[in-house]
């Protein structure tokens, strides 16, 4: 089948307005940065939506693992189930701008083709909460003699496990997106230096741009690699560096953009301005590391609290309240509804989802360096 390189203009629409508005809550003027709208719709449309949709096998080759590649696979032999979901999940929230994040994450997949790979993620792992659901269902309604949790828990599981599974999978591109850029940021003062440097010796900006490609500084190096291939193939300087603006998420290195380009348009001094960002850039970041160092003071305390505390104290309330040895504590707390089957479904589920999601807010909020 013939590859569908059809473009949707209102998808697009809707990414140019997403960076508009994410552009102004910043306190930057968009158009500082975009250099034209007709240009920018240009460079999203080629890199996001030339290809519309999984149709075939041969549209899985160009995906990045194989774990998406089988997620491609499952939606191809399911697609009359999972194409109306795939619909229903364009109306998400997090769809509507995973356009821009796809393109600033440099994901190849098209908006339709990654919606469509989160609909197979959330169906398998609806599958699996289910069989998984069953199993401690089964166990619960023995102990308990009540088959109710074996028909509600199962339920409940197999949509939870659905719907956070695809919302996670819809938050990935936003996910990685931020993580390159946070990469971007934490190399910037040295990229930055090393660019000062080059330009004092008097090497032009292309080939000082091409030393910090050349040079190891991870995500960054990636990233100006991809802008001295723009240039290479005939984009202007200063619009291949419009575009790193763009799909950056890194505000440092937007805002070194920005000098560096004003710069060349008035003929400031390019060498002392990079020294001067690189200086600002290094502040933010000690001042980013001492503020997550206080953050962790106070969530020690929380840690601590929920997850060695609370499951004692859950541990003597329940055992006070099931002891068979009737007394008054035991008939003060027995409208407490600390079954056993409760106190299973608290240790076996609610805990670990609990120790999983704390973790998860330490490493999302920590600097990345």
């Amino acid at each position: 089948m013939a590859e569908d390189t059809t473009i949707d203009r209102e998808e697009v629409d809707k990414i140019i307005e997403t960076m508009k508005r994410k552009y102004r809550e910043e306190g930057m003027e968009f158009e500082e940065v975009s250099g034209g709208l007709k240009e920018l719709r240009g460079i999203i449309a080629e890199d996001t939506y030339t290809k519309q949709d999984i149709q075939t096998r041969e549209d899985l080759e160009s995906f990045d693992s194989k774990t998406t590649q089988n997620l491609g696979n499952i939606y191809l032999q399911m697609k009359s189930i999972l194409h109306p979901l795939q619909e229903s999940l364009k109306k998400f929230p997090l769809s509507q701008e995973i356009g821009y994040y796809l393109y600033s994450a440099n994901m190849p997949y098209s908006a339709n083709q990654y919606i469509a790979i989160s609909s197979a993620a959330g169906l398998v792992a609806a599958l699996v909460a289910l069989v998984a659901s069953l199993f401690i269902g089964t166990i619960i309604a023995a102990m308990s003699k009540n088959l109710t949790y074996l028909i509600l828990l199962p339920i409940i599981m197999t949509i939870l496990g659905g719907i956070v599974t695809t919302s996670i999978m819809l938050y990935i591109p936003r996910q990685k997106a931020t993580s390159r850029g946070n990469a971007c940021s934490a190399e910037l003062p040295f990229a930055l230096r090393h660019m000062a440097t080059e330009l004092r010796a008097g090497i032009g900006l292309f080939k000082t741009i091409q030393a910090v490609t050349s040079a190891d500084y991870g995500v960054l190096s990636e990233e100006f690699a991809r802008t001295i291939t723009e240039i290479e193939e005939g984009t202007d300087t200063g619009a291949a560096l419009k575009h790193l603006a763009l799909r950056t998420q890194s505000k440092p290195l937007r805002s070194a953009i920005n000098h560096m380009l004003r710069a060349m348009r008035v003929g400031g001094n390019l060498s002392n301005i990079m020294s001067e960002i690189a200086e600002d850039v290094s502040e933010d970041l000690k001042n980013r590391i001492s503020s997550f160092s206080q953050q962790m003071n106070f969530f020690s305390v929380i840690f601590i609290f929920i997850c060695i505390v609370l499951p004692v104290a859950i541990m003597i309330l329940g055992a006070v309240r099931n002891s068979p040895v009737g007394s008054a504590a035991g008939d003060l707390f027995k409208s407490v509804p600390l079954t056993p089957e409760i106190m299973a479904l608290f240790y076996a589920v609610v805990m670990p989802v609990i120790f999983v999601m704390l973790n998860l807010m330490v490493y999302m909020t920590q600097p990345k360096m």
